[in-house]
């Protein structure tokens, strides 16, 4: 469900002298929780992800507005997303919406040597003026909504915990696959230690990751920037479609 906005973190759990030295003025740098091996075709400028990152381009500044980042109808969707998706329910869904149905699913997990039981509620919202639909999972962990025209393209939308303020996930899709941006936006907003998605607030909200992707591959512009001064930590280019999650350097 989540798209491991933590990948970050993942990097300090991982052992290897290939991780933890710092890359000499002759060595080409990589992005460390990618396997090196696949990196070939990966132009990477910036890969600091153990340090304070590096001065980020004008044009590569972390804002909603950048358009070297999104086009301008890719704006009009985020911010629908950020205005929307913090007032929906299980019975309550987008405006323009009637709910369709709902269902509530039980699963268990386990969470460091215990079992875990995870119930989600699944609602389905039909849009009154055109084919669209809209499928929101609703949990503990937050929520998850999807949105999809008469063709099935469209958008999901994710807002989950992180410290005591939330992210936002906007990605693009195509027949389920993700095609087009994928952001994540952080708030700063402290919770405290009771979170709810409903109260996230992404206005003035700053980029954290920027992927381009095509087909479900990573094809293009892959950024994160310091969430604290805004300095880019990874600035790289994918110059042929990568399978990003199958590349990732996993936990012995």
């Amino acid at each position: 469900m989540k798209q491991n906005y933590f990948l970050l973190t993942l990097c300090l759990f991982l052992s290897g002298e290939n991780l933890l030295a710092q890359p000499n003025h002759s060595e080409r740098s990589y992005i460390p929780f990618l396997d090196r091996e696949s990196q070939s075709n990966i132009i990477v400028k910036v890969s600091d992800v153990f340090g304070e990152g590096q001065p980020c381009p004008k044009e590569y500044t972390n804002v909603l507005s950048n358009t070297n980042l999104f086009s301008l109808e890719e704006q009009r969707s985020i911010k629908h997303a950020f205005l929307i998706y913090t007032n929906v329910t299980t019975n309550s869904g987008p405006p323009g919406t009637i709910l369709a149905n709902h269902y509530k699913t039980n699963y268990a997990i386990k969470v460091m040597g215990r079992i875990v039981k995870v119930t989600n509620w699944i609602s389905r919202f039909q849009y009154t003026n055109c084919e669209a639909h809209e499928e929101i999972m609703i949990g503990k962990g937050g929520i998850l909504a999807k949105f999809r025209n008469g063709s099935n393209d469209g958008y999901n939308v994710y807002i989950d915990r992180t410290g005591g303020g939330s992210i936002l996930q906007f990605m693009e899709v195509k027949q389920d696959l993700i095609s087009g941006v994928l952001a994540d936006f952080e708030d700063t907003h402290e919770q405290g230690t009771t979170w709810d998605y409903r109260l996230a607030n992404f206005n003035n909200s700053r980029l954290a990751e920027y992927r381009q992707y095509t087909n479900g591959m990573v094809f293009g512009h892959y950024f994160v920037w310091n969430a604290r001064n805004g300095n880019l930590i990874i600035e790289s280019e994918f110059k042929q479609p990568y399978d990003f999650e199958n590349h990732r350097v996993q936990i012995p």
